[in-house]
């Protein structure tokens, strides 16, 4: 084994399960996939690299996926004590649950680890394809509710995705939110945009925000879409007619970060604001959605 680099070359990701599943199982594959390979690339000193998650490393990062994935896949939650120096950023149930899968993993050397992530992705994968229909269409609890087990998976691809980028960015590489998956992750943020907006920046009635996200690259993801204001907010399509109450630019990485709490974004850092500067700054203040 190359004693800098803890993948090895048997080492496979996982297979797409067969037929035609839903396109939230497909992403889901495909973003492991994604992740496994980003991983068999890192150095050793890479896994211990500090991500923009207080507390965590990359190592914990992937601790978290596969802790996650290993409740999913029926296992208990570790019985760990958690130390007290994560009392600074464990604020609720669901971070100290997803704390002590990574405070579990802690011992483990980075091969066991990265066997551990790529054997639980494995068993997940042969999970999600003996699922039925009716199996997928049934109502779960998840972190937005209860909802179609489906519609959980679909928002497992946002986690998954959105960690890829946490761990770029802690070994300094090129973000890579973009492609397919990301098209489909990035409808997480989306649907959480009319909240932002009316509930969090208390937007007045009758307000129209408008957010455009520029991109060039296979690694952007440009959009445009508004939010409107009449007694509850709600995403509309782009009317370029109508002039907004405030427009918000931002580039692909300051619109992705920050909108999941790893940055705070402000005015001329990735971001552009014209019309109502003050909603503007409120919105801005109010993107981190995520838990």
């Amino acid at each position: 084994m190359d004693t800098d680099n803890p993948a090895t070359a048997t080492d496979s990701p996982a297979a797409d399960p067969a037929g035609q599943a839903p396109e939230e199982i497909r992403h889901l594959i495909q973003q492991w996939n994604r992740l496994d390979e980003l991983l068999a690339g890192l150095k050793r000193g890479d896994w211990t690299a500090p991500t923009a998650l207080p507390g965590w490393t990359v190592r914990d990062v992937v601790a978290h996926v596969a802790g996650t994935e290993h409740m999913l896949a029926g296992e208990s939650v570790p019985d760990v004590e958690l130390p007290a120096s994560t009392s600074g950023y464990v604020r609720n149930p669901i971070g100290e649950l997803n704390e002590k899968f990574v405070q579990e993993a802690r011992p483990l050397a980075i091969e066991d680890a990265f066997e551990d992530f790529r054997d639980v992705v494995a068993e997940r994968t042969e999970q999600l394809s003996e699922m039925t229909a009716a199996d997928l269409e049934a109502d779960t609890d998840s972190p937005v509710g209860r909802v179609p087990y489906r519609r959980f998976m679909g928002v497992r691809v946002f986690d998954c995705w959105i960690h890829e980028d946490d761990i770029r960015q802690a070994i300094g590489m090129q973000h890579g939110l973009g492609g397919d998956t990301g098209r489909f992750a990035v409808g997480e943020i989306l649907r959480a945009l009319p909240r932002i907006v009316g509930k969090k920046a208390g937007a007045p009635d009758g307000a129209r925000v408008r957010f455009r996200v520029t991109g060039d690259g296979g690694n952007d993801l440009p959009l445009a879409t508004d939010v409107v204001v009449d007694g509850r907010a709600a995403l509309v399509d782009v009317d370029d007619t109508v002039q907004p109450t405030v427009e918000l630019v931002f580039d692909t990485p300051t619109f992705v970060r920050a909108t999941t709490g790893r940055i705070t974004a402000e005015p001329g850092s990735g971001v552009g604001i014209s019309g109502d500067e003050t909603l503007g700054r409120a919105i801005l203040g109010s993107l981190a959605f995520t838990i």
